[in-house]
């Protein structure tokens, strides 16, 4: 049986979403990886956050962990490199690509399907933990995928960082959404959207509009999203919204800089130890 290559997911949300499901394949899930344009990963906490390349090591490495527990049954697992491919949208700012917006307007750009993991009924047991036992032995909690991801988490946890940074980016959105600044440029944007007919305050709005979350794409919406588009383009609205904010997560960070710094050198040693693992060494 073969590890399924996961495509990256495509959102970067508005607000912090939570965690992914498990696939259903052997390879485990991790956080949206990075790319080099989204907003978000221009951001100051984005040097205490993980690169797209080191979460690709990482969930090579959970795989090769999970190979090696469901060995201990018996059974075989065959993992496959990580690949750091795949389309990202980051909305943080609310849609950011014309192309994107032409297409699909609000809603996210439908991803390639994973590979169908073929998966025998005694690999599930043991990769998702369906049993308590598999003949005679103990199955790990949440099988040996959980056994996987726990073994290469636990010596790096550090939940004061992980609140740090998180509260670093809520709080920071929203701080920013209220910075005088950013508040004049939703109006000049609002002005703009109002001229070509449409009246939202914020550009985060109209992803409260259900006819344009669900559903299939409608030609209003494309519309709509063009011009949303169109109004950040001519309004410079993300790059003067992203120095605001960058400019409230560095007051953020100062304030957290202890915890923070050893929230980026305990990543570092994760990584390490997972190429350490992809390596064989």
């Amino acid at each position: 049986m073969e590890l399924s290559r996961r495509r990256r997911a495509a959102a970067r949300p508005v607000a912090p979403a939570a965690l992914p499901a498990l696939p259903a394949g052997c390879a485990p899930p991790g956080p949206t990886a990075p790319g080099g344009s989204d907003y978000t990963y221009r951001l100051p906490l984005a040097a205490y956050s993980y690169s797209d390349a080191e979460y690709a090591v990482i969930e090579s490495a959970q795989q090769i962990l999970a190979r090696d527990c469901m060995k201990g049954f018996g059974l075989s697992c065959r993992p496959v490199r990580k690949s750091v491919s795949g389309v990202t949208s980051d909305r943080r700012y609310g849609i950011s690509d014309m192309a994107v917006a032409a297409r699909y307007g609000y809603h996210l750009p439908p991803q390639p399907p994973d590979p169908a993991p073929e998966l025998g009924a005694e690999q599930r047991e043991v990769l998702y933990g369906k049993k308590p036992a598999f003949r005679g032995k103990a199955v790990p909690d949440a099988g040996c995928l959980g056994s996987a991801v726990r073994k290469l988490a636990k010596p790096y946890a550090y939940p004061a960082g992980v609140t740090a940074a998180s509260a670093v980016s809520a709080e920071g959105f929203r701080a920013s959404t209220r910075d005088r600044g950013v508040e004049a440029l939703f109006a000049r944007w609002s002005a703009r959207m109002k001229e070509k007919g449409y009246r939202y305050t914020s550009p985060l709005d109209p992803f409260r509009d259900p006819a344009f979350t669900d559903g299939r794409v409608s030609a209003g919406e494309r519309r709509t999203a063009t011009a949303d588009m169109a109004c950040k383009e001519r309004t410079r609205l993300r790059e003067s919204w992203l120095r605001a904010e960058a400019g409230i997560q560095r007051g953020m960070i100062r304030k957290r800089i202890t915890v923070l710094r050893r929230l980026r050198d305990l990543h570092r040693r994760k990584v390490s130890a997972a190429r350490r693992i992809v390596s064989g060494t």
